[in-house]
């Protein structure tokens, strides 16, 4: 790449950040400053806020009004990217009164020419919920290039709210085995990714089941199986049919893939479907027994060793462009019984979903629920209020990286 491409690559990731200082709940003028130090953007940070009357929280009192800060925790996110920086502005902008923070985005570079730190400052304000109360909290934008890239603990510690938990999202595929990555993981209490994002889903994911031990994980591919997995508990919970999850033999998945000529995009589809697979199968202790058909397209087929039965697990990808790549359309999960087999049927159509059950010799039950896909705000929001370490991902994920493994092509897996 040549120099003058590296510099408009940067200037147009430095144009999207910048929105975020002219947002419509911005409540100061924004900060900036070329070739400067962390500790010019620490002393313009405290110079932003005030200490209030009274009660003595700290208001921000630029624009004629005092509104005051109130953080609950440091948000970390890093920017590789172009694309990374329109969905970082989106997301951040969407959070919105739900996790007042000190945001600081990371573009590092330390390959790139030119000063080693810019930043950026803005102050946001978002009225609460009965739309009186108002909660402030700061974006800070830093670029990082050259030999300071490499130390970025240096340069972001001093700039956190202490005494707060810290939190890294990193959009897009994480770097894992790169010296910054895990200088900010070290850093972190917790740190989430989507692993939908991983150009590698198999590595990535063994990779997170070690990052867990250091920092807890959160995951936004994660989140989108919510529904899925209460639609899912919910047919289990009258005690009739309880009794069929241990002799549960099959359970069929099917998922969204991008249709041949679609512009639609995305690393590792498979991976919403793979984990809900993980997260059946560790709930219920199914063990992987042997490969029926390997990872082809998308799509695979294992035989599991469940408790009383052997399972039949597949995972079929289907091209569609009515659905984004990697969300889930259909469910199906059958048992023996002393009356027979028993379906649980998930069928997602539209914004809809069609829940049926088919057992004890009964007509098929159906009800329809509505299934409203969340935005990226929304998962992360979600995440953030997550403790450090969530052992039922973990021993999804962990089963999601054996099923993976089990069905990878021997020539593909070297």
């Amino acid at each position: 790449m040549s120099r003058s491409t590296a510099d408009d690559g940067a200037l147009s990731v430095h144009r999207r950040l910048m929105r975020l200082g002219v947002a419509e709940s911005a409540v100061a003028e924004p900060w900036a400053e070329r070739d400067t130090s962390v500790r010019a953007v620490g002393a313009q940070l405290a110079r932003l806020w005030a200490v209030g009357e009274g009660d003595g929280e700290p208001v921000v009192t630029e624009k004629g009004l005092p509104h005051s800060r109130a953080s609950v925790l440091n948000l970390i996110v890093t920017v590789p990217d172009d694309a990374a920086a329109e969905r970082v502005v989106a997301t951040m902008l969407g959070l919105g009164f739900r996790h007042p923070s000190r945001a600081i985005v990371l573009v590092a570079d330390p390959d790139a020419p030119g000063p080693p730190l810019d930043a950026a400052i803005s102050a946001h304000c978002h009225d609460g919920h009965d739309g009186t109360d108002r909660a402030c909290y700061e974006a800070v934008v830093l670029g990082v290039r050259g030999e300071a890239a490499r130390h970025l603990s240096g340069i972001v510690a001093p700039l956190l709210i202490h005494d707060l938990p810290t939190y890294v999202w990193w959009p897009g595929d994480p770097p894992f085995a790169d010296a910054i990555f895990d200088q900010l993981v070290e850093m972190s209490d917790r740190v989430i990714v989507d692993s939908g994002d991983f150009a590698d889903l198999l590595v990535g994911m063994r990779r997170l089941t070690t990052l867990r031990r250091r920092s807890g994980v959160g995951d936004l591919a994660w989140r989108r199986l919510g529904w899925w997995q209460e639609l899912t508990a919910q047919f289990f919970d009258a005690p009739r049919f309880r009794r069929y999850l241990p002799n549960l033999n099959r359970l069929a998945i099917r998922y969204a893939v991008p249709a041949a000529g679609s512009g639609a995009a995305s690393a590792s589809p498979l991976a919403g479907a793979v984990l809900y697979a993980g997260w059946i199968a560790a709930r219920l202790t199914w063990r992987r027994h042997r490969t029926v058909g390997p990872l082809t397209n998308g799509s695979l087929r294992l035989s599991l060793e469940g408790r009383h039965e052997m399972v039949d697990l597949r995972i079929e990808a289907v091209p569609t462009d009515a659905f984004a790549p990697g969300d889930l359309l259909s469910v199906r999960l059958r048992a023996f019984g002393e009356t027979g087999a028993a379906e649980f049927v998930i069928e997602r159509s539209g914004g809809e979903a069609v829940v049926a059950t088919n057992a004890d010799g009964m007509t098929a039950l159906l009800r329809r629920v509505t299934m409203e896909p969340s935005t990226e705000a929304e998962l992360l929001a979600a995440d953030l209020l997550n403790d450090r370490h969530d052992p039922i991902y973990e021993e999804a994920l962990r089963a999601a990286a054996v099923f993976l493994s089990a069905a990878r092509p021997i020539e593909a897996g070297g």
